[in-house]
């Protein structure tokens, strides 16, 4: 009986720790789950966008357009202010984060994410928006794209002004050379095929791709099998045999007297005045480009990235990221319903239409009520969308040496196209210089 009883009490005790635990646990879990703050239409909270597309005459209407959207209908609804600070340098958010002033929402680029994540404060969404709404809210959104911003498996910043590379072709010039535009080349090797024929035939330049452009860069390499860092991005691994081959394809499109010679800033303006048979650029640039096609008398048509040989294509992507950093709950939730906005129905519909970037809600453009009459009219950006399914994540450089990382990287690629340098020995130089810095 005695033992019995004695059983019973051990049990009753043990089931008491048990729940005591299971308590301390649940509370722990809530503790943990992001807080939204309560919002106050008639006291609204202010907070502020840093934007390097509100600096660019191409994009500053599209972007100032979507924050005044935003401002007049959720904003003013739920109580939200969206001030827009345009960010030429990509640098001024850094100066007025280190000045103490208030910087909620940035718009960031991905190569460079990991530094600002260690120095500048950014918050991961998943620590301060509910798990149930970052899940209902990503629906629609190209699977894809929602992993460009994570980093070691959160995401710290979600992919918000986007594109993948495109072949733009001057029709005129195909034709011109005997080439049909509706037949664009699949391999590097039909590239220099065409560019050559151009050339001969019209005396103009057949292909461009500025060296100095470095997101495309990274496709190409990708394309043939290489690779840009390690699996856990603390060893740069770009001058592998399989990237010393891509890019020593490329030199030998650059010395053959058909690629166009300039900048990512030089090349465009030849492409656009009718000088350039085709062009490798982010889709940014096609309202501008189909403007200056209609002035010049000329058709715009496009393909995808060139592949080698056989092997299917890697396009990377272009683009920005929006990062965050609010301080407090109800900054928690301020910043929350502006990124639902702009990464919303809405929002993705302002920025294809008017700044040019792709919609990462890929459904709006079959949907009547939002981008279905705009890419009808505008098929290029159905190239585009296709080539999200086989996109891979762009380099996030690690941590501290993020922007010399992508400087060495860019200057290699620089002098290993448009020089006589060998290609092995320029990469592999800036390959280990990279790694001496990571180490």
């Amino acid at each position: 009986m005695k033992s019995t009883k004695k059983f019973f009490l051990l049990f009753i005790v043990f089931t008491l720790v048990i729940s005591a635990l299971s308590a301390c646990a649940t509370s722990s879990e809530t503790s943990n789950q992001a807080e939204l703050g309560k919002l106050d239409p008639n006291n609204p909270t202010k907070i502020t966008f840093y934007s390097y597309s509100l600096a660019y005459p191409t994009m500053k209407a599209g972007i100032e357009h979507l924050i005044q959207e935003f401002n007049d209908t959720v904003g003013k609804e739920k109580g939200v202010i969206v001030e827009g600070v345009a960010d030429q340098s990509f640098q001024q958010f850094k100066a007025d984060i280190a000045a103490g002033k208030q910087v909620d929402v940035i718009q960031h680029t991905f190569s460079t994410l990991d530094n600002s994540k260690e120095t500048l404060g950014l918050k991961a969404y998943e620590d301060v928006f509910p798990k149930d709404e970052l899940k209902q809210h990503f629906k629609g959104i190209a699977p894809n794209a929602l992993e460009l911003g994570k980093i070691d498996g959160k995401m710290y910043g979600l992919a918000f002004t986007f594109s993948t590379p495109i072949v733009f072709i001057n029709g005129k010039l195909f034709e011109e050379a005997g080439l049909d535009p509706n037949n664009a080349p699949k391999t590097w090797e039909e590239v220099k095929e065409y560019s050559l024929k151009i050339k001969e035939a019209t005396g103009k330049d057949g292909f461009g791709l500025a060296p100095n452009n470095g997101w495309t860069t990274e496709g190409i390499i990708l394309s043939n099998g290489g690779q840009m860092l390690s699996k856990d991005r603390k060893e740069a691994t770009f001058a592998n045999k399989e990237s010393i081959e891509a890019i020593e394809m490329w030199k030998d499109l650059y010395k053959n007297g058909s690629h166009a010679v300039g900048t990512d800033t030089e090349m465009p303006e030849q492409f656009m005045a009718g000088n350039l048979g085709m062009f490798i650029t982010s889709t940014a640039l096609h309202s501008g480009f189909t403007k200056a096609a209609e002035a010049g008398g000329w058709k715009l048509y496009g393909a995808g990235l060139p592949q080698f040989g056989d092997k299917p294509s890697v396009p990377v992507n272009s683009g920005s990221a929006l990062a965050v950093r609010p301080d407090s709950a109800e900054k928690n939730a301020a910043v929350w319903e502006f990124i639902k906005y702009v990464t919303g129905n809405e929002g993705y519909t302002i920025i294809t239409s008017e700044v040019g970037y792709l919609p990462l809600r890929t459904g709006l453009a079959d949907d009547p009520n939002y981008l279905k009459d705009f890419v009808d009219k505008n098929p290029l950006y159905k190239i585009n969308l296709k080539q999200l399914e086989q996109m891979h994540p762009v380099a996030i450089w690690p941590g501290e040496y993020a922007t010399e990382s992508t400087s060495i990287f860019t200057d290699a690629i620089v002098k290993a196209v448009s020089t006589d340098a060998e290609v092995a020995e320029t990469l592999t130089e800036a390959e280990n210089q990279i790694n001496d810095m990571i180490n």
